[in-house]
């Protein structure tokens, strides 16, 4: 299994992922996400009942922002940005998770899952 990878600074690796997969897995520390995107309890599909403390989330694309800037467009379904909130035991089954439900298939090795601890993150 691939490592998570972890993105201090520009999203190289993550634009990669996306032009060869058409995606890239984020994953992000709850309290970084807006209230709206929370879960309070992980939504393992096996059932869990520990605390979210990961969204995972779908990026679509790597955007220039300006001046060292750079933006993430992420995977949408009515407006909305899709999302498995995870606890640490089951950050790795989310990553799985999401990218099988956008796409229908087992996600491939050699998608990564990145964590964005030092990226300042805009959700509108």
């Amino acid at each position: 299994m691939t490592e998570r990878t972890l993105t201090p600074g520009p999203f190289t690796a993550l634009s990669d992922d996306i032009r060869d997969h058409g995606l890239a897995i984020v994953q992000t520390r709850i309290e970084r996400v807006p209230a709206r995107y929370r879960g309070t309890i992980c939504a393992e599909l096996t059932g869990c009942d520990q605390p979210a403390t990961l969204v995972t989330i779908a990026a679509t694309q790597v955007t220039e922002e300006g001046d060292n800037a750079a933006g993430i467009r992420f995977a949408r379904a009515d407006g909305e940005i899709i999302r498995i909130p995870a606890c640490d035991t089951h950050r790795i089954e989310a990553s799985h998770d999401l990218y099988f439900a956008l796409t229908g298939r087992t996600r491939p090795d050699g998608i990564r899952a990145f964590d964005l601890p030092g990226q300042h993150m805009s959700w509108t």
